[in-house]
Order: structure tokens, then sequence, then C-alpha cells
């Protein structure tokens, strides 16, 4: 199956399953809170109707550069579970933690586990965070978080076992799907305005040449550019990635310089689903490739 019937399949299976489950009237449900809306959906999928989800941020926003809000102590301070990435993604959390004045919260991370954590320059000291774009990975920080819910609740492990199985078996066929076509690429290397992508990258064999800004929200330096646009030119890359979230002209002004493609990807974007997205945005990097 090829990633667009594999995008087609998954997103029936998550209509289905939304159309399917009707929340209780009660207010028994787990409450999750999470900082971002990719771990809302897994936490979605896993939990059904037995979990009540709320995200911190919309997909709108940078992770690295978020600023809390008053009610995000308030939700914190009702909910069971709060289900962050980790690797320092959320330092900005911790203040909000203790003003949320909840004991008895779970605090999930995502990335807990991970072993082969991807290290950045010397100014990183937990390691590159964005290890949701790996599918799987992914199956670790899903697992995770049904680890807690089967804690805190139970009576609902033989869903939480079940939706997560059925998931693994969507993020392997999303695998699946996307090696098949990267394996008939002739040209894997991109340049990426943003450090989001290297775990994806290192999963289905791309290479980031490059990354405009390493650092959230420093743009490099005018010396920097020249060598980046001498670089681009040099290798022949063809695509340069640009994100929403973080707006820019250097990318436009990079692919007017070299001639690269601009492809938007976007690491937060959830609607519609985690697999749905992931394939989505593989296909538009593929497409730019050949």
């Amino acid at each position: 199956m090829d990633i667009k019937k594999l995008v087609l399949v998954a997103a029936g299976v998550l209509l289905f399953a939304a159309c399917g489950t009707t929340p209780p009237k009660s207010n028994g449900r787990l409450r999750v809170v999470t900082t971002i809306g990719v771990l809302a959906d897994w936490a979605r999928q896993v939990g059904v109707d037995r979990v009540e989800v709320t995200s911190l941020l919309t997909g709108n926003e940078s992770p690295h550069t978020y600023e809390a809000k008053p009610q995000d102590a308030a939700l914190l301070a009702r909910a069971d579970v709060l289900f962050r990435v980790g690797l320092g993604l959320e330092d900005w959390l911790d203040p909000v933690i203790e003003n949320s004045g909840n004991k008895k919260l779970v605090v999930v991370d995502a990335a807990a586990g991970v072993t082969d954590v991807i290290q950045g320059d010397e100014r990183d000291r937990t390691g590159n965070p964005h290890i949701w774009l790996d599918p799987e990975l992914a199956k670790a920080g899903i697992a995770n978080l049904v680890k807690e819910l089967v804690k805190l609740d139970p009576k609902g492990e033989s869903l939480y076992r079940r939706r997560e199985a059925g998931f693994r078996e969507q993020l392997d066929s999303l695998m699946t799907a996307i090696n098949r076509q990267v394996a008939t690429l002739p040209d894997k290397r991109f340049v990426s305005y943003h450090d989001a992508w290297p775990y994806f990258a290192r999963r289905f064999g791309f290479t980031i040449v490059a990354t405009v800004e390493p650092i959230p929200g420093q743009e490099p330096s005018a010396r920097e550019l020249a060598r980046l646009v001498d670089l681009i030119r040099r290798e022949r890359i063809k695509v340069i990635t640009t994100e929403p979230q973080l707006p820019s002209s250097l990318p436009e002004m990079l692919a007017k310089e070299t001639g690269a493609k601009l492809v938007s990807l976007n690491p937060l974007e959830y609607e519609g689903g985690y697999i749905v997205v992931l394939g989505t945005s593989t296909n538009a990097l593929i497409s730019a490739l050949r």
C-alpha cells in the first residue's frame, strides 16, 4: 500500500472511531493535558471515551518559545495526567506545574526510555526533542502513556491495550509505505529551516545537509547565510523545508538565490490524525525531491 492509500485508510479508521464512541455523561473520565497537539492525538487514539484530552498549544505556536498562560496552571490543577515530550522541550512547564498545586498530577514524558537521542551542538544539554516525528519512537511514547493510564484506570486496560496495538499496526504500515517510496529516490538530501526533522530523516534514510536556524528564534548571520547559499549551490540541493510556526523570509530568499524548491512541513500539525499528517508531509517532501 502506498502512502496516499494508507492516509485514506487511516483517516477512515479515525473517523469511524470518532463516530462510534459516545463519551459518557459522567465526569469519570481521566483528564489528560498535553503540551502539543500531536500528543493529544495519541492520547485520544488510545483512550477514546475513557479520557478527556486538552492540549496547551494549539499548533500555531512553537513549543520552544511558548509563554505559559494563567489558564494553563488552572488546567493542570484539575488534570490527572500531564503528557509532555520531555528532553528539555518544555522547560517552561516547571513553574506551571508548581503553580497548579496538583500534588497528584502524573507527569508522563513521551521521550522517557529513548536511548538513541540525537545530540545537537554544545549548547544542547538534553538532545534534540523532536522524537515524535519518528513513528518507531512514537510507539515508545504511546506505550509510556498507556502504562500510566492502566495504573490510574485498571478497568480500561483492555481498551487501552487494544487501541495501542491497533495504532502500532498503523504505524508499521506507514513506515513500510514510506520506506518503499524513499527507496526509489535518487537524491534524499534537503535543507531544513528548523532542526525538527533529524529523527524522521534517520528513520527513513534522508540526509539533512544543513539547518537554516539551528537555534529556534535565532536567525543566522549574513556570513552564515552566504555560506549556506554556497553549500546549496555547490551540492545542488533541491529542497528547502519551511515551518508555519516559524515565519521568516529567509527560506524564500534562499530558494530564490539557489533555485531550490520550498516545501512547507508542519511538525506540530495534528488535525486529521498523526498518521494522516505524517503521511501527507512525507508525500510532499518526496514529490519535491523527485
